[in-house]
């Protein structure tokens, strides 16, 4: 019996940021060396939909590795299913935010309800979030450059985290066909 495929989106954390660059040609490569099959990237941050029968942590830690091998830096990667990015998009909490400032991030694992008090503890007024299960949503309403929760997003969160808007995340679920 053949293995069941699994298309995902995997969200490299930190691609083309200061001197960590990986073409997305290049990116896409890898992925095809590594044997995923129907890859393809979407924009220069480190996204990529891909086919597989592997389970997510494997995907995950495969290209952590060979991303560290062939590039010389740590990436984390969030890794989820089309039916995952399409529950993302679907439990949105602030569908009336700015598209733009309207931002998911992505943790490797559950968040704690902890880091709901370091998250307030950041937040402006105008700044809004809710954690569900593995993401952290937060509308940066202010906008995210004058943000310091932008900023300390991860550290906040308190593990690993790759950060999206939403209208990518809705992107994403299209291209995996979510």
């Amino acid at each position: 019996m053949t293995p069941k495929m699994t298309t995902y989106a995997v969200l490299l954390r930190g691609i083309n940021l200061g001197k960590r660059r990986i073409p997305m040609p290049e990116l896409k490569a890898l992925a095809v060396d590594l044997g995923y099959q129907g890859v393809s990237t979407y924009i220069a941050s480190g996204n990529l939909i891909l086919s597989t029968d592997r389970a997510p942590e494997k995907v995950a830690a495969e290209l952590d590795r060979a991303v560290a091998d062939r590039y010389g830096f740590d990436v984390d990667c969030a890794v989820r299913s089309a039916a995952e990015l399409s529950a993302v998009v679907e439990h949105n909490p602030f569908p009336d935010g700015d598209p733009k400032q309207v931002t998911v991030g992505f943790a490797d694992g559950p968040i704690d309800s902890a880091a709901s008090d370091r998250l307030a503890a950041l937040a402006t007024p105008d700044e809004r979030f809710r954690i569900d299960g593995s993401e952290v949503y937060v509308d940066f309403a202010g906008g995210l450059a004058r943000s310091r929760l932008a900023t300390q997003l991860g550290k906040a969160v308190g593990r690993p985290l790759t950060a999206r808007n939403i209208r990518t995340v809705q992107k994403l679920c299209e291209l995996a066909g979510g």
